[in-house]
């Protein structure tokens, strides 16, 4: 008989790589068999993190998120937040524990898949569905499209958004195109928002698929997923959800809102470079995708970057989460009010929308996003400029030139961070050309 497998020490929610790289000889023979469940090796958050988790993030913002201390006002956050000090902690100490025998690899690697992929799922109400990790969203949202292909049929059709980024865009064209179906864009309002009734008006029977954001990069506008998914049932199509900016600023329930598939990254809720794919279809477990035979982290994330993927799940989940979106509403609405009493600024899409995300797009009369985005820069205030891949809804609100400045505002964003860029905003504004 198989002698029982020794406990690791302290139970906890963090897989334990330390226990799984240790000596064999001290857990003789820790999986039932290769194609067998593997039992759950943990170790206690403070074990791995020199704290429990529940005492770091209630510290000090500062404290939580050591870049802060480098004195540079971050406003760039749709484009990646600066990582949690407790994902920072994982992506240093993990590979230097990591030295199991090539035996202990595959294991490892699925514990953490694993416990990763029920964080995820836990984080966005998935009462079960097939989770997959890639290098990004992007890619992951090619490979989806690429993997439903088959399906479509000459004369289908495809929904999709004037509110969406390219990305969600470009790869359901292509396959369309391949395919001989056809895609239908559901327009926006003048004030950048995505209605149920714009995108009822472009489904039909032979909709198969409507492919939307759960939430723009550019204008913060937040569509109704729950109504638009209702709408799509009703002609028997599928919905893809695409949610980048959703987690850090917004609860998500899949199961509430009945989609069939969500992707976002973690590196815009506080976590690393890492895309992650939830799928309704229970087929396949937690992967990483990436070619067969390839090596993890050739193609697709590393290991570790799938365990700080869950970090930063833990992290959200432990959170006050309805402080923390109240905090982001609030300083979103100040933005918007301060900008807009900034002559020679026009503020882009509704300012007083409850549901947007803290994202807040604006123009300078007579200088291009670019120059306005490089002297905020040299007041070291970092902001986004340019389209956002979002051109389309851009157009949609602007009669100008799509091109914008885009502020961003995350957990670590402070009132004085506001102010300063308003502040700053409003002295390039009054600089006459």
């Amino acid at each position: 008989m198989r002698p029982p497998r020794r406990p690791c020490a302290g139970a906890g929610s963090v897989p334990c790589s330390v226990c799984l790289a240790a000596d064999r000889r001290r857990h003789p023979r820790p999986y039932a068999s290769r194609s067998g469940p593997i039992p759950p090796v943990e170790m206690t958050f403070g074990e791995l993190h020199r704290l429990p988790l529940s005492t770091l993030v209630t510290r000090p913002v500062t404290e939580q998120f050591p870049d802060l201390r480098t004195g540079v006002v971050r406003l760039d956050a749709p484009a990646g937040t600066l990582a949690h000090a407790a994902v920072l902690d994982v992506l240093t100490r993990y590979p230097r524990h990591s030295a199991a025998g090539a035996g202990a690899s595959r294991p490892r690697s699925r514990v953490v898949l694993d416990w990763a992929a029920g964080r995820f799922r836990t984080l966005i109400g998935a009462p079960g569905g097939a989770v997959s990790f890639g290098a990004d969203m992007t890619s992951l949202t090619q490979g989806f499209v690429r993997s439903v292909e088959p399906a479509l049929r000459p004369g289908d059709e495809v929904v999709c958004t004037a509110l969406d980024h390219r990305a969600n865009v470009d790869p359901w064209r292509e396959s369309a195109r391949r395919r001989g179906a056809v895609v239908r864009v559901a327009d926006l309002s003048p004030d950048g928002q995505l209605t149920v009734d714009a995108i009822t008006a472009q489904l039909s029977p032979r909709t198969r698929w409507v492919a939307l954001t759960a939430g723009s990069n550019v204008l913060g506008s937040v569509p109704d997923i729950t109504g638009i998914c209702a709408a799509a049932r009703s002609t028997g199509a599928q919905v893809f959800v695409d949610g980048a900016q959703v987690p850090a600023h917004r609860s998500v329930d899949v199961a509430a809102w009945d989609c069939d598939a969500f992707v976002t990254s973690a590196a815009t809720w506080y976590g690393p470079r890492c895309g992650i794919l939830w799928k309704r279809s229970c087929r396949v477990g937690s992967t990483l995708a990436r070619r067969p035979g390839t090596p993890v982290g050739r193609t697709g994330p590393g290991i570790d970057a799938v365990l700080a993927t869950g970090v930063a799940a833990e992290v959200l989940l432990s959170w006050d989460r309805a402080a923390v979106f109240r905090h982001g509403e609030r300083l979103a609405n100040l933005l918007a009010r301060g900008l807009r009493m900034v002559d020679g600024v026009r503020v882009l899409g509704r300012s007083d929308d409850a549901t947007r995300l803290p994202i807040v797009a604006f123009q300078v009369d007579g200088r291009p996003a670019a120059e306005v985005a490089g002297l905020l820069a040299e007041g070291g205030i970092v902001v986004g400029h340019g389209t956002f891949g979002a051109e389309s809804a851009l157009r949609a609100v602007s009669p100008d030139p799509p091109e914008t400045v885009r502020a961003g505002l995350a957990r670590y964003t402070s009132r004085a961070d506001v102010r300063a860029l308003i502040g700053t905003v409003a002295a390039i504004a009054a600089i006459r050309r």
